[in-house]
């Protein structure tokens, strides 16, 4: 049987005596949080290209009002490649060696995860779906001789924003996910910024 306890909130003396209600608080506190924080990295466009960090941390959503107006459609972000999330077929593994990190999501894609920061943990970053075409083994090349310089590789994306729904203990999240038509989307130089 759960204990139940009085809390007062602020002013008004708001007072709820349900575990549910504390989730509904942390939820609340949460979103205004995440609605707030992307703020900070506006600062931070290249050109047309925004910062991963403007919309997501990891692979969720920060900012839910950019996110309602760009789910679906073509979007440019730049962030960098997570070298530990790197995942093709047996081709892309041949070029990966030790960063191969498993299977494409299917025969036809490649993909690896894109991070915000470039010192961003490995797995802190969100899924980019890629065709295979041509184009992706100079691209991965690149990426395996950035690994092995330990340097990140930065890069510019031009890609359709997808959305799925990623329960945690707390709260439900929303992730992220990039699709892009070709390799070509890629870009390893900055654009210039008119």
């Amino acid at each position: 049987m759960p204990v139940y306890r009085k809390y007062r909130l602020g002013d008004k003396g708001v007072i709820f005596d349900s575990p549910n209600e504390t989730i509904r608080v942390y939820r609340s506190v949460y979103l205004a949080l995440a609605v707030g924080m992307p703020l900070a990295g506006c600062a931070d466009q290249v050109g047309e290209y925004l910062p991963v960090s403007a919309i997501a941390q990891g692979r969720f959503v920060t900012d839910q009002a950019a996110l309602a107006e760009w789910r679906g459609e073509e979007v440019r972000l730049w962030g960098f490649v997570d070298q530990g999330n790197l995942y093709g077929d047996a081709d892309a593994k041949r070029v990966l060696g030790e960063w191969w990190s498993g299977d494409g999501p299917d025969p036809d894609h490649w993909r690896f995860d894109l991070k915000a920061q470039a010192d961003d943990p490995v797995g802190r970053s969100l899924p980019v779906l890629v065709p295979n075409n041509a184009g992706r083994e100079d691209l991965l090349e690149r990426f395996v001789a950035d690994a092995r310089a330990r340097r990140a590789t930065k890069i510019f994306l031009t890609g359709r924003l997808f959305t799925y729904l990623a329960p945690t203990q707390i709260l439900d999240r929303t992730g992220l996910y990039l699709e892009l038509r070709a390799s070509d989307d890629i870009r390893l130089d900055p654009p210039n910024a008119n």
